[in-house]
């Protein structure tokens, strides 16, 4: 584990090089997170019944032991497909948080690795490695002392994994508290798609305004118009149904013929379904229906914020008697206080 001289040093040279942490999700996770009020581990969301993406590589974070960890990464993986239409977008989802490089500092543990904590063939003896100066800047292409924006790209070997599922490396970080403050966050900006005629972004804006936060969201840097045009498109299609990768192959659209042809050439057909299938449930269609929005966000975060009230208003003496009532009927709730008691 990296001790919090190694992990400031980590600190500066990002700042150094003017770069931020990164952390991609879909819209159902990002309307969780607003819902509590900070960037929250999944196992929290599952326990809190909140939504999140049901990727099938969430079984592997949970089996490998990280289902409690956040995972960070040292560039947008979806940055090469909005400026070069190469790849795929960050199939993490099109909402991508900048984070301050000092949240490292408030972690309990932070490590680093070159093999997704999400692959089954993960280990940790194997993989997990201390996060250090030399293995951060072991990433990247040029020199700290480059200018910018040089001295922020990672190495082509990695910007190659850009929308792949193979997105390291991973900073891995454990939190007392399982959440990042919004505090941290510097910037989230979010991929270009319409929905009932309104911008992606303006859409999460409003919600993020209802419920009550200011961080700064805008769309995403795309200077390729053949990345617009894909993205326009992509949204069009995926609102109308299901979309697979012969669908785009095939397409009367030269633009996504094009790109699809290419995708099947690099062997990421499949994962060109997972994009299109997770863009369309779990981000699209909710807001598409009406299941996400501002108005619902208003009602989400008032009911939270009453319950946690509730919670901080309950002495140490009635929190003991609810988990003792609680402990009668369910085991693991007993099971848990046991360990408590023998932990402090």
């Amino acid at each position: 584990m990296s001790t919090k001289n190694e992990i400031q040093n980590v600190i500066n040279t990002l700042k150094q090089r003017d770069t931020s942490l990164y952390l991609a999700c879909q819209l159902i996770d990002f309307y969780s997170f607003l819902s509590i009020g900070k960037i929250t581990v999944k196992e929290q969301l599952e326990k809190a019944n909140m939504p999140y993406a049901p990727y099938k590589t969430n079984e592997f974070q949970k089996a490998n032991g990280f289902w409690d960890a956040h995972i960070l990464h040292l560039m947008d993986y979806g940055a090469q497909f909005y400026r070069k239409a190469q790849y795929l977008p960050n199939l993490d989802g099109p909402v991508l948080f900048h984070i301050k490089p000092e949240i490292l500092m408030t972690a309990k543990s932070v490590s680093m690795t070159h093999m997704s904590v999400k692959k089954e063939q993960f280990s940790r003896q194997s993989h997990l490695l201390s996060l250090s100066t030399d293995e951060v800047n072991h990433c990247f292409k040029h020199d700290i002392s480059a200018s910018f924006p040089e001295k922020t790209l990672l190495k082509d070997e990695l910007i190659q994994k850009s929308g792949t599922d193979d997105m390291v490396p991973e900073i891995i970080c454990h939190f007392d508290q399982t959440a990042i403050p919004f505090s941290y966050v510097s910037l989230v900006s979010v991929d270009h798609y319409i929905i009932n005629n309104r911008q992606f972004q303006s859409w999460l804006d409003e919600i993020k305004l209802r419920a009550g936060f200011t961080f700064p969201l805008m769309r995403r840097y795309c200077p390729s118009s053949t990345a617009l045009h894909i993205t326009s498109e992509m949204g069009k299609l995926l609102l109308n149904g299901p979309v697979t990768s012969d669908d785009i192959i095939h397409s009367k659209d030269e633009r996504l013929q094009a790109w699809g042809t290419e995708l099947k050439q690099n062997q990421l057909i499949d994962l060109l379904d997972i994009y299109t299938n997770h863009l369309q449930s779990d981000t699209l269609l909710p807001l598409y229906h009406g299941d996400i929005s501002a108005e619902k966000i208003d009602q989400l975060s008032k009911l939270i914020r009453e319950k946690d009230q509730i919670i901080d208003q309950i002495s140490e003496k009635d929190a003991l008697s609810i988990l003792k009532e609680l402990a009668t009927t369910n085991p693991g709730v007993f099971k848990q206080i046991k360990s408590m008691q023998r932990n402090g």
